[in-house]
């Protein structure tokens, strides 16, 4: 069958990367996307890779990225730093015949069966979206509470299940509902993150279903540097305060989210002092809640978090790898 012929009779998906200072993860990712085994369902992809760094700094070290794959790649600079920018840009170069977008990130590899099991999913009746658990590949044996508390884990899932939300780092989404709807990612998550939380919940909010895709499985490359507990509490502190962002932009679930944030920091207080003597882990867990709580009523008193500021982001890409 021709390459013309098949994107008429196949679905078309737009597989949307956006990356920064990781050049050699881009590359690992595009190999492992080279070595999908495709048995029942078919499909016709296009690489939408765009570069959030100045000077290009994928292309400048891989090469023509095309020559990494045999599927058309679409290779873009977005030149004003954020994840927002990035991940925008990547949204406007999707081919307008697209049927699928999908969002990977650019330290992740693929399973061999993941581009199938996301599209069966998302043919499931009334979905617009679907996520795929992720699985972390430490490059250090982690510390034992790291573990203990699947800290770096999404799913598992049960197939075809419900979800409220889903995220960039392994889904996928309807382009028509994306077309219909105008969306975007909203640029007041620039550099805060969590614009996929918000992105999401707009969808889920539209009327669409969200699926999980219990055997679309894509392993996370977690450097050492991101196993310490400043690290994790920095995440989970971003997380609390990407909700309490949402509720407010939403101007909805405000009050919930003042007696979450709340009971968040008593809880993990109360488990530190408590539940946590004799479990080194359930202590962190106590810790992280706090971490959580104190972001969601931070992002009430209008205090946002910049987990993708310029300086922290090259922080924690040392080398550009």
């Amino acid at each position: 069958m021709s390459a013309d012929l098949r994107k008429y009779t196949q679905p078309h998906v737009a597989i949307c990367i956006a990356t920064f200072m990781r050049p050699q993860g881009l590359k690992a990712l595009i190999q492992s996307l080279n070595a999908q085994v495709i048995r029942d369902r078919l499909a016709w992809v296009t690489l939408v890779i765009v570069d959030n760094a100045p000077d290009a700094l994928a292309e400048q070290t891989l090469g023509d990225i095309q020559d990494l794959t045999h599927w058309p790649v679409i290779y873009a600079v977005e030149p004003t730093r954020g994840i927002v920018a990035a991940r925008n840009r990547c949204l406007a170069k999707v081919p307008a015949d697209a049927d699928y977008i999908a969002f990977l990130d650019d330290d992740e590899s693929v399973s061999e069966t993941w581009l199938e099991e996301m599209l069966g999913t998302i043919a499931l009746p009334d979905t617009v979206a679907v996520q795929g658990p992720v699985e972390p590949k430490f490059r250090q044996p982690p510390p034992g509470w790291v573990e203990a508390l699947s800290l770096f884990r999404m799913g598992p899932y049960n197939q075809g299940a419900r979800i409220n939300s889903a995220a960039t780092n392994n889904s996928m989404v309807d382009a028509d509902v994306v077309r219909k709807l105008g969306l975007r990612f909203d640029p007041r998550f620039n550099i805060t993150g969590g614009e996929d939380e918000e992105f999401y919940t707009r969808l889920r909010e539209s009327g669409g279903t969200i699926r999980a895709a219990a055997q679309a499985l894509v392993w996370d490359d977690v450097p050492e540097s991101r196993t310490t507990l400043r690290w994790i509490g920095r995440r989970w502190f971003r997380k609390g305060n990407t909700l309490g962002r949402i509720a407010l932009i939403r101007r909805q679930g405000v009050a919930m989210r003042v007696v979450k944030g709340v009971g968040a920091i008593g809880w993990g207080c109360l488990t530190c002092l408590c539940l946590g003597f004799g479990s080194r882990s359930r202590w962190y867990r106590g810790v992280l809640e706090v971490y959580r709580g104190a972001g969601m009523l931070a992002a009430l008193a209008h205090v946002e978090f910049a987990e993708y500021s310029s300086s922290a982001v090259a922080a924690d890409r040392p080398g550009g790898h």
